[in-house]
């Protein structure tokens, strides 16, 4: 896919002199802020629509009501529009819009974990006074172009939050996972869920994992952005960037600041630069090589701290001159440094100086046998052929003292398995042995199950009877589309998949 935006005729670009393209869309097609973008290589398009707010600028209509609309890119920095789910579809009698989801994409689908309700996610909600939480997840498929609900009791007990980020992570589980963290699941502004524990949701399996990370661990906090990458010695890196305490004004703590949290180790590695540009509310993405690209964001510092929402948003936009040129800044991955521009060319990401130094300084220096306890799991000496086995079976070792759940080292080997990047050998071999008889932590979802009518009846009694009866209307994926599972989708008796 080419970028939608850059300089007119050339691949690199410098970001005082981007030119950026922009496409109208047609009438129906909703427009929305902080909505999602989720992308399906298989056919080089993008969805949007059922994610997001109205606008605070302009003439702040009355929220779209639900639709997912797709977006064609012809690679000249335009593209065309197409309504895939029309508003009047059955489909959102049984869903409603959310803004501050954890939302990703990855592996054919794409998933929106909690959010909530207000004013200005759908017309049925505009008499809605407070930010109402929703649970559960929702997924999207990309190619049936369908919905299924599953409960998220497995990241909290009542399955909500909002203002934290999802990533999609391909080269792990048979599928990928889907790596969720920071954020709230409160109301109260000073309550951030802190970054100790991160959360792998596998969706063939419909599994939750907790993994406890290890490391110079971030503060809590909401807005942030994350973006990774699969490293060259079988690691995967995601970077988080920014974000602030979720208070704007006085009270606010903005950060500019970097942290690596790499797998399979769930280890925090924290950048060490000099901060100039805080920020929240911006996005982040890998576009090649070692490179990663912020766009946008706000100031936390607003010059309005109380009274109509509208006008305290839209100071944040009017607080300072971005010290990024347009909005966009280029972070290398590999040398850890900020530029101004992008290089098409840019040589494939490899691991930084920091990384390595993590794992050469943790003594992963040899391979283990296939009989070896979980006191010395190391690396091989050449990072070249190091191999997921070997670290994963270096992670649950106590080398560097962090138990690995069992049940997320057991989806990265099958996802090795399956992508055989090696013979079989002692490393893998041992590192099966180290999994015995130590499952811990795994959560599958019940029947606690997100519905999405029934959510919003009862709120101050937005939606009314024409909606039909609340029961959940669960969509069983058929087994005929690219990427489906081998096996029956499985279901309990109230409908959920298992």
């Amino acid at each position: 896919m080419k970028p939608l935006f850059g300089e007119d005729g050339k691949p690199d670009w410098i970001n005082h002199s981007v030119v950026f393209h922009s496409t109208n869309k047609p009438p129906g097609a909703p427009l929305l802020s902080d909505s999602s973008l989720w992308y399906n290589e298989v056919n080089d398009t993008f969805y949007s629509g059922f994610t997001g707010r109205s606008s605070f600028f302009g003439d702040s209509p009355e929220p779209p009501p639900i639709s997912v609309w797709s977006f064609k890119p012809d690679g000249l920095g335009s593209g065309s529009w197409k309504v895939e789910i029309s508003a009047d579809d059955p489909k959102w009698t049984r869903r409603t819009r959310t803004d501050k989801a954890y939302t990703a994409f990855g592996g054919g689908s794409a998933l929106v974990l909690g959010g909530v309700l207000n004013p200005w996610t759908v017309p049925e909600s505009t008499n809605v006074t407070e930010d109402i939480q929703v649970p559960g997840i929702v997924e999207f498929n990309m190619t049936r172009k369908g919905f299924f609900n599953s409960s998220a009791t497995g990241f909290n007990a009542k399955g909500t939050g909002k203002s934290g980020a999802m990533h999609y992570v391909p080269s792990f589980g048979p599928n990928g996972l889907f790596v969720i963290m920071g954020g709230t699941d409160h109301k109260n502004d000073d309550n951030n869920i802190g970054f100790d524990n991160i959360w792998v949701y596998e969706t063939l399996e419909n599994r939750w994992y907790n993994q406890t990370a290890t490391g110079n661990i971030p503060a809590g906090r909401r807005d942030f952005c994350l973006a990774g990458i699969n490293s060259t010695n079988e690691t995967y890196e995601i970077f988080l960037y920014g974000g602030f305490n979720g208070r704007l004004g006085p009270a606010t703590v903005p950060y500019d600041e970097i942290f690596i949290l790499t797998l399979p180790a769930f280890h925090w590695l924290k950048v060490d630069y000099p901060p100039q540009h805080p920020r929240h509310g911006h996005s982040c993405n890998a576009i090649g090589g070692s490179q990663i690209v912020s766009i946008g964001g706000v100031d936390s510092n607003a010059k309005v701290t109380f009274g109509n929402v509208k006008d305290v948003r839209q100071s944040c936009f009017n607080s300072s001159v971005d010290p990024l040129v347009q909005g966009l800044g280029v972070f290398d991955m590999t040398t850890l440094t900020w530029a101004d521009r992008y290089v098409a060319n840019a040589p494939s990401y490899e691991q930084s100086a920091l990384v390595r130094s993590y794992y050469r300084d943790n003594h992963f220096s040899q391979p283990p046998s296939s009989t070896s306890g979980p006191s010395t799991l190391p690396l091989p000496p050449s990072s070249s052929s190091s191999s997921i086995g070997a670290i994963a079976s270096a992670v649950v070792g106590s080398v560097i003292g962090l138990a690995l759940t069992s049940g997320i080292a057991t989806i990265i080997y099958r996802r090795r398995r399956t992508r055989q990047l090696q013979p079989k050998s002692k490393w893998s071999q041992g590192y099966v042995s180290e999994l015995q008889g130590n499952e811990q932590q795994i959560q599958e979802a019940d029947d606690d199950t997100y519905d999405p009518a029934k959510t919003v009846q009862e709120i101050q009694g937005v939606r009314t009877q024409q909606q039909g009866p609340a029961e959940m209307e669960v969509e069983r994926p058929e087994m005929d589309y690219p990427g489906a599972p081998s096996r029956p989708i499985e279901m309990d008796a109230t409908g959920v998949r298992r």
